[in-house]
């Protein structure tokens, strides 16, 4: 149902990089992104990234990395999932489609730095990324991961409008927590491993316009709330830490 080859254009595109991610969140980024590429939205429907990625399971090649649960960073299939469904929103915001679903990130992410605030974070059934086809056209959804860099790129009807993303504005910062240690039965005496990793809050803001063929002008905001986070390390029972005669580690 795509229209001639010669009437598709490059909309937009965006890339980010994942260059020093695991093994198994490399395997998972080149998962999710073979899954997506080539997916098509006809004009007036929408963007489903979880539906255009299938379910994130072993059986369709994700495997356990890091992911943000419960309040705390663990091993779950399917991290660095998230590595595309940014990488896609921002292609996506560039091309001025409008957001029926995005959600950020419980913390402040290094991967989609240096740009703050400017992430969507999916979690198979809870959290999606949904943007709505507004052009004349469909919209063909072109992802690949190579070299450490993912890119995502739209190609459809050009219809003339001109949009303008601005850089974040950060409204706030706040200082992450003390560190915490906690007490694990499996580590051995003296054993310390970390298992989170700290980074102040932010609140930001990116501010997008839209101006139509016709002159018409449309501007939104995109705002991200992140906790301060702390760092957690998992210790050896009677394992002492600290400055002077150490501490001990609680439970």
């Amino acid at each position: 149902d795509l229209p001639p080859v010669e009437e598709l254009q490059l909309l937009a595109e965006a890339s980010t990089s994942f260059k020093g991610s695991s093994a198994e969140r490399v395997a998972n980024v080149a998962a999710a992104a073979r899954n997506l590429d080539g997916y098509v939205v006809p004009a007036g429907e929408e963007f489903n990234f979880n539906q255009a990625v299938g379910d994130i399971n072993p059986e369709n090649g994700f495997k356990e990395a890091l992911v943000i649960s419960g309040g705390r960073t663990v091993k779950g299939v399917g991290g660095g999932v998230c590595q595309v469904s940014t990488t896609a929103f921002r292609a996506l915001y560039q091309a001025g489609l409008p957001v029926l679903e995005r959600n950020q990130h419980a913390y402040r992410v290094r991967w989609y730095d240096p740009i703050v605030g400017y992430d969507a974070a999916v979690y198979q059934p809870y959290l999606n990324l949904r943007m709505k086809n507004d052009t004349p056209g469909p919209l063909l959804v072109r992802a690949v991961a190579k070299g450490g860099v993912m890119t995502v790129q739209l190609y459809g009807v050009p219809d003339g409008r001109k949009v303008t993303v601005s850089k974040p504005v950060i409204l706030s910062r706040t200082p992450h927590p003390p560190v915490q240690y906690v007490v694990d039965a499996s580590l051995r005496p003296g054993q310390v491993k970390q298992v989170d990793w700290a980074v102040d809050g932010y609140r930001t803001r990116i501010t997008r316009t839209v101006v139509s063929p016709s002159g018409e002008v449309r501007t939104d905001v995109l705002n991200s709330n992140f906790r301060p986070w702390r760092a957690v390390y998992l210790v050896g029972p009677g394992t002492q830490f600290g400055g002077q005669g150490g501490a001990r580690a609680s439970r």
